[in-house]
């Protein structure tokens, strides 16, 4: 925290209840594994779990408590909310109130992980930046974010998710950005949304949450581009990035090296630098024009701009490539899939040398339509070249059956992720490249790591 705070400031601000005598604190614990004494601790609540079970025992551990109901037999000062969860966003607030450097917010169905990267090494080179801590982008991670803000932080970059409408306005009227940017509207979580244009609708509360003097940084070549330029806000400025000319901020002359990392001209403002990212895969230049975008909206230079990009490591979990038995590639994508994201890491193999194996574990929560979006994959599979295709789960048969359509291929299609390791085992050798990817229940990582136990790593690129 950039100051400490204290209950009584909590109370006075957003009401509840106070038990107990006047603390003030310095950090914020929600895990009974992780005490801090000058913590207090927000007893959370979820489906299978209820933090208020624990706290009696934290006496002597903690400074201070955020409740939802009374606590019996514990001498420790309280905060007594409806929602404890709303509390930790409460708490998270004031943090954010206290920073009175620039914040930069990034949502989308995928990448925005990698901008978010990018920012850092852009930022990194001459400031301080607070940045998202893996995953932490919801209505529980965001406020650990903000926690995070130091004195000497002087630019805050979140990433934001959402699996339902309405997240993305919440963590707006938390984390307050300045500059915001949707880097894309995929097939993702349609269960918690209900179709494609409901995705977009809530992504777009980035724009919407802007206060006036914000700046809004559009992706011209996203389908929904024009949707968010009408719904902007009066006194929003906009900043269109993307392929085209007509784009404060495009590229020219992009090129792939024969292992996919793509070098390009980033022209901002009629200036042009060449970039050469670390990273995998073309759909890393849309990644990086957006966060060119963000960067530039804060008031980066150009040529700083370019430079940063130029530093960009990969992401656990995104396009990094790997060793394997026998010498084959193994390029780990395992993070996280949808029919989007799935359909640009077949472009890259597809541009791979030797052989080209896809291992595709299912792509979760897309609503009534998965089984088709699964066979779309498998037709795309197919029309790109790729030589195999290996999935996991029983979406992934729909994708086999597509792929094989017409060529007596075997099937190919897996139930258990030992069997998938063993056929994919038998195919390596110093020709082949093998991709994987899948949703996270699907736990494609534990393929990868199966695959390149003991074998010698290399780390490059990001999704």
């Amino acid at each position: 925290m950039i100051s400490p705070l204290s209950l009584q400031q909590l109370q006075g601000r957003f009401g509840g209840e106070l038990v107990g005598g006047p603390v003030s604190f310095e950090h914020v614990c929600t895990d009974t594994r992780a005490l801090d004494e000058q913590a207090v601790f927000v007893a959370l609540k979820g489906e299978k779990f209820d933090a208020h079970d624990f706290v009696a025992d934290l006496e002597g551990k903690v400074r201070g408590l955020v409740v939802d109901r009374e606590i019996p037999d514990c001498a420790l000062p309280q905060w007594r909310v409806p929602d404890t969860t709303v509390a930790l966003g409460q708490i998270g607030q004031l943090c954010r109130e206290q920073f009175n450097g620039r914040v930069i917010a990034i949502t989308g169905s995928s990448g925005k992980t990698s901008v978010k990267e990018m920012l850092a090494a852009i930022f990194g080179q001459r400031h301080k930046p607070c940045v998202t801590h893996g995953n932490l982008n919801n209505q529980f991670g965001l406020p650990m974010t903000l926690f995070g803000l130091e004195p000497d932080h002087d630019v805050l970059i979140l990433e934001m998710g959402a699996s339902g409408p309405d997240e993305i306005g919440y963590l707006c009227g938390i984390g307050k950005p300045q500059v915001s940017a949707v880097n894309n509207v995929m097939p993702a979580h349609v269960e918690g949304f209900g179709s494609v244009d409901a995705i977009a609708a809530a992504k777009g509360q980035i724009y919407t949450g802007l206060e006036a003097g914000g700046t809004a940084v559009i992706n011209a070549d996203d389908n929904y581009a024009n949707y968010w330029r009408d719904r902007l806000p009066e006194g929003i400025h906009r900043l269109d990035v993307g392929l085209g000319h007509d784009c404060a901020i495009h590229t020219d002359n992009i090129e792939l090296d024969a292992e996919g990392r793509p070098t390009f001209d980033l022209v901002i403002e009629e200036l042009t630098h060449r970039v050469k990212l670390q990273l995998l895969g073309e759909h890393n230049v849309h990644n990086a024009l957006v966060a060119a975008g963000c960067a530039f909206a804060a008031g980066v230079p150009a040529a700083e701009i370019a430079s940063g990009l130029d530093l960009v490591a990969g992401v656990k979990g995104r396009m990094q490539e790997h060793r394997a038995a026998g010498g084959a590639t193994v390029i780990d994508d395992s993070y996280n899939a949808n029919p989007g994201s799935v359909a640009a890491a077949i472009d890259l193999l597809a541009q791979r040398r030797g052989k080209k194996i896809l291992a595709l574990g299912d792509m979760a929560e897309l609503g009534a339509d998965a089984e088709e979006m699964h066979r779309q994959i498998g037709e795309l599979a197919r029309q790109r070249g790729l030589d195999a295709l290996f999935t996991l789960g029983p979406l992934g048969s729909a994708a086999s059956a597509a792929f094989g359509a017409g060529r007596h291929l075997p099937l190919n299609n897996f139930r258990d992720r030992e069997s998938l390791i063993a056929a994919l085992a038998r195919e390596l050798n110093d020709n082949t490249t093998v991709l994987v990817k899948g949703s996270r229940s699907a736990q494609m990582e534990l393929v990868v790591q199966a695959l390149t136990e003991d074998a010698p790593t290399t780390d490059d690129g990001n999704d």
